[in-house]
């Protein structure tokens, strides 16, 4: 047998393939190598993040704080509109329809604070831009409305709606808020009683009241008015419907117990009877219609009910309760009443009745509805007066677009009576004479300002909810 040969050695050597393939020798620390190396590009990332997390931290809160404080710039400019409505244009000088005018101080603090927590500038300009209607939701303000006899310019409101925008600045950080604000102005007047829609049928049977548009103050008596304002008309209807005024002639007629006092349609002074009553153009439907929908959303109590719903001795639960659903408002403390409703076509079954001894004061408004009153009704309204002056009361109803007084009887004693003092008419109703007026807060309410002008913070309670029936 031949002995087995002696294994290679030095650079001569090979190895077996076999050998070589089965070994695994090493095959962890590439694997290691490679987990390393993942690892160490993760932490460096991590690293840089958190090397700028402080930063974005800063920059959101600096961000939310500017965004807070040109909230604060608003309603600064809500407060200086609302205290001097009549100055809108003298804050548009200087401004054009691309660009506002400054309104207040450029670059404000805030109140009891240095510039260094914040400060605001606000500006204000007339919507009368082209594109000014994706904002504000109407055409842009380029002709005559009810704010102004003239079209609307750059420096002059005619529809009652300016853009303001408000920049806050935290450092070097700055937001902006644009919002539209609107006043809602009175319709104009002629009547204490005005039905400017298409229908002005009238059943005054069994019903006892006064119609007077002399002015007259509270403290004054049926038919004595002692008010120095001028008389309007009593009654006044469409003008494009002038048999409607034929038809409430005839009703009143019907009725010599009732009483319609006011401006003589013929010349100057004041008569009884049809001779206050004519068709007046003055007040129309779709003036009433803008009117409401501007007010309505303010409304103190709201009375929308899905089927026919009476309620007795409105303004008794006034003393105990000045929020209840049962208070209409007094005359220390007025509201706005909204009665809604939706009935079909010719229905003449009445939305609401009011019984007993029923009284309220503020602005009151029925809308699509009829309301049925069986006992005696009082509604006092609240007309402003310039600065220094006192308030002056007065009573007004005016019927809506599909006007019917009355579409069920009014009975026992409904005093209406009209005050001119101001030339700031009183509020829409529904189908029945509606009387009283307040005049109407600008906008929704706000938290009250600090004594500067400039806007304390939000407290962040909520109103409470508006009574609903």
């Amino acid at each position: 047998m031949k002995p087995p040969s002696p294994a290679p050695s030095g650079s001569g050597a090979v190895i077996a393939p076999g050998r070589l393939v089965g070994n695994e020798r090493g095959a962890v620390l590439v694997l290691v190598l490679m987990i390393l190396v993942t690892l160490a590009g993760l932490v460096l990332a991590l690293l840089s993040m958190s090397g700028f997390e402080p930063q974005i931290s800063s920059n959101h809160s600096r961000t939310i704080r500017a965004r807070y404080v040109a909230e604060a710039g608003i309603e600064y400019a809500y407060h200086l509109l609302a205290t001097d409505p009549d100055a809108w244009n003298d804050y548009l000088a200087g401004a054009t329809c691309a660009l506002g005018a400054l309104l207040g101080p450029p670059a404000a603090n805030l109140p009891g604070l240095s510039g260094a927590y914040g400060t605001f500038s606000v500006r204000i300009r007339n919507d009368c831009a082209p594109d000014d209607a994706r904002v504000t939701g109407v055409s842009p303000d380029t002709t005559v409305g009810p704010c102004g006899a003239a079209a609307g310019t750059a420096t002059s409101d005619a529809n009652c709606r300016v853009i303001v925008a408000a920049t806050g600045a935290v450092g070097s950080t700055t937001r902006t808020i644009t919002t539209v604000m609107s006043r809602a102005m009175f319709p104009p007047m002629t009547a204490a009683l005005a039905f400017p829609g298409s229908q002005a049928s009238a059943d005054f049977q069994g019903s006892r009241f006064s119609i007077d548009g002399r002015d007259t103050l509270l403290a004054d008596g049926p038919g004595t008015p002692t008010g120095p304002g001028p008389a309007v008309y009593g009654i006044t209807v469409n003008d494009t419907l002038p048999a409607l005024a034929a038809e409430v002639r005839g009703a009143i007629a019907s009725g010599p117990q009732n009483e319609v006092r006011g401006k003589d349609e013929t010349g100057t002074g004041t008569t009884t009877g049809a001779g206050t009553i004519r068709s007046d153009g003055t007040l129309t439907s779709p003036g009433i219609a803008d009117f409401v929908a501007r007010v309505r959303s303010s409304a103190d109590v709201v009375i929308d009910p899905a089927n026919a719903h009476s309620i007795a001795n409105i303004g008794s639960a006034c003393a105990a309760d000045g929020a209840s659903s049962a208070c209409w408002g007094t005359t220390d403390s007025p509201k706005i009443v909204y009665i809604a409703g939706a009935p079909s076509l010719g229905d003449q079954r009445p939305a609401l009745g009011v019984a007993g001894e029923s009284r309220g004061a503020g602005i009151l408004i029925v809308e699509n509805a009829a309301v049925e009153i069986d006992g005696s009704f009082r509604w006092n309204g609240l007309r402003g007066q310039p600065a220094g002056r006192n308030p002056h009361s007065t009573q007004q109803g005016v019927a809506g677009p599909r006007s019917t007084c009355a579409q069920a009887p009014i009975r026992d004693d409904l005093r209406l009576e009209r005050s001119m003092r101001d030339p700031i008419p009183d509020t829409p109703g529904g189908r029945v004479p509606v009387p009283g007026t307040r005049p109407l807060p600008l906008l929704p309410r706000r938290p009250p300002l600090a004594p500067a002008g400039i806007p304390q913070p939000r407290s962040g309670g909520l109103r409470p909810p508006r009574p609903r029936i």
